[in-house]
Parts: structure tokens; C-alpha cells; sequence
């Protein structure tokens, strides 16, 4: 399936996630709910007025100037999408080498440059990716080139998610934060979204708990 001098590669099933639809329907999801969804610039936890009784955190690089988390950098990322209705599998090779077929599209990746903040398609990159990718699959020197995508994850070991108890003007601010998850977001999102709800449960039960019995 794969000629060349490969080292190694995967395969199994799994469970695809296109992030431009599910991001949608999640967002629907929420408004459905009956969640109020507004959106702001904050420079700082004390814009949000210190009116919430938890406050969770889920600004990705932005933990880097809110939080002055050092910790954080940006994984500067970029892929190919292209017409190849004939890949039907997934394939991860060495190099950081990927071909994902997806509902309309084919992808081709990809690279990681860490604390590189740039969001321009470099030509580089993307004849690095064509070659290592027709290489996997030959038959690939024959897709068209639908478009690019660039983006910067916000990298960072460990992954944070945790509770913070922060004192600013004299107030207390209860703080779930979850970001840092690089370029396994997606992957990842279930688990930690699963242990932040946990830490937000534990802050308010210990909110209840100090009303009762201050």
C-alpha cells in the first residue's frame, strides 16, 4: 500500500471529527440549551466584573498573556486540502506525515514549528508535505489542490487543567482552566472538557458548603 523506505507508520479505526462542523453544531448545541453566548475582548479576569461564581478558562494561547503562563507557546501548523475522493483510509507515516480523508476533502500534513506565531501559507511547507505524502501514496500526485489552512496550537507541557483560587482587588476569583493541548485538542477535548466540569462541580459544592455554614 505504501512504497518507500518508511520506518514506520499506524493503522486502526477510529472515529473522524471534522472541527468546522462539529464547532458549529456544538455552538447550536449550547444556544439550544439556553446558554447565553456573548463575546468579548478581556484584558484581564478583573473585566469580567468578578460577577461569576466560577470562571473556566479555555483561551488556548491566549493563557500566555491572561494567565502569564510562560509554559504556553505556539505549534505553528500547516496542511493541504485536496480533491482525492479515491483515499478512503488514513494513513500516518514518520516526519509527521498524514493523509485524512474527510466528508468533502482530502488532508495532507503537515509540520510542527514551535514558537513560530507566523499564519502565512508557506510554499515550503507545502511542497515538504506534497513530496512525503505522494511518496506514501503515489496516486496522490494526481489530486487537486482545494486550499490551505494555517494555524497555531497552543502547545504546552503538561496540558493544563486545573482549579485556582486568585485574589485580585481584594476578591476572591474561582478559576477552572483547560487549554494547552497543542495539536491533540480535538482528540483530547472530551477527557479534559470531562475533568474540568469535575473541578467546576467541586468549587460549587464547596460554595454551597461555605453558605451553610460560613
Amino acid at each position: 500500500m505504501c512504497p518507500g523506505k518508511w520506518m514506520y507508520g499506524s493503522y486502526f479505526a477510529t472515529i473522524l471529527t471534522d472541527p468546522t462542523r462539529y464547532l458549529k453544531w456544538a455552538l447550536n448545541t449550547v444556544k439550544c440549551s439556553g446558554i447565553k453566548v456573548c463575546q468579548r475582548k478581556i484584558e484581564t479576569f478583573v473585566d469580567l466584573n468578578f460577577k461569576y461564581d466560577v470562571i473556566v478558562n479555555c483561551t488556548g494561547l491566549g493563557g500566555k498573556i491572561l494567565c502569564g503562563d510562560t509554559a504556553i507557546v505556539p505549534l505553528r501548523g500547516q496542511v493541504a486540502k485536496v480533491a482525492a475522493p479515491w483515499i478512503k483510509n488514513f494513513f500516518y507515516g514518520d516526519y509527521d506525515t498524514y493523509i485524512i480523508p474527510s466528508f468533502d476533502h482530502v488532508t495532507l500534513g503537515g509540520c510542527r514549528q514551535y514558537q513560530s506565531y507566523s499564519t502565512e501559507v508557506s510554499n515550503y511547507d507545502y511542497l515538504a508535505i506534497r513530496d512525503r505524502c505522494e511518496k506514501l501514496i503515489p496516486s496522490l500526485k494526481e489530486a487537486e489542490l482545494i486550499g490551505h489552512r494555517v494555524g497555531l496550537r497552543p502547545h504546552r507541557i503538561p496540558v493544563r487543567v486545573e482549579k485556582e483560587y486568585r485574589n485580585l482587588e481584594g476578591k476572591e476569583i474561582k478559576i477552572v482552566h483547560n487549554y494547552g493541548h497543542g495539536g491533540y485538542g480535538v482528540t483530547t477535548a472530551p477527557g479534559t472538557a470531562l475533568n474540568a466540569v469535575g473541578l467546576v462541580k467541586e468549587i460549587l459544592v464547596e460554595k454551597e458548603v461555605n453558605c451553610k455554614f460560613p
